[in-house]
């Protein structure tokens, strides 16, 4: 008969896998989990023109720093997509906490399956590869005037409309309009 330490034990260790799993999942599939700096969040929502009641994705929500100040302090409705059980356990904890449930949306899943039809505003810090795929994603779903915005990565291909380096400490940022 096994003690209850020892089930405590695998159910830990069954945790951890789920854990590490979908953090390998997710760097494998678009990009390792790396939150951008809350300045870094506000400049990309400004550079997007991002307005009150637009509707903002993030693919790779990470901990829900982009959707929660998009609804916060820009009042967009706000959708973030993640695949990896970590970041997608606080993000939610952070929209519950900021009482932004009614506002921000979750959806643990795979944002190259996502429906991005309606967004107004698409956010991405994913790796070069990612962005490859996703390009004729955007070309297929992404509506006229949609603003696609890349944090760090051109999209290959694409002209952006804005590039934005204030500096040699910050990230560069593209700006793409559809």
């Amino acid at each position: 008969m096994f003690s209850f330490g020892f089930i405590v034990l695998g159910v830990f260790m069954l945790f951890s896998l789920a854990i590490l799993g979908t953090l390998a999942l997710g760097g494998i599939l678009a990009a390792p989990w790396v939150p951008l700096w809350q300045n870094d969040v506000r400049r990309l929502l400004t550079i997007a023109g991002a307005k009150q009641g637009e509707l903002v994705c993030d693919l790779g929500a990470g901990d829900g720093r982009v959707i929660i100040t998009a609804a916060k302090e820009f009042g967009c409705r706000a959708i973030g997509f993640e695949i990896a059980l970590l970041p997608y356990l606080v993000c939610r904890t952070r929209i519950c906490l900021a009482g932004k449930s009614r506002q921000v949306k979750l959806k643990y899943t795979n944002f190259f399956t996502a429906d991005l039809s309606d967004a107004d505003v698409i956010c991405a810090f994913l790796t070069p590869r990612a962005m490859e795929k996703l390009k004729t994603k955007f070309e297929k779903e992404a509506k006229p005037g949609c603003r696609i915005l890349s944090y760090a990565f051109a999209i290959p291909g694409w002209e952006p409309d804005l590039v934005d380096k204030p500096n040699e400490k910050t990230t560069v940022i593209y700006r793409y309009t559809r």
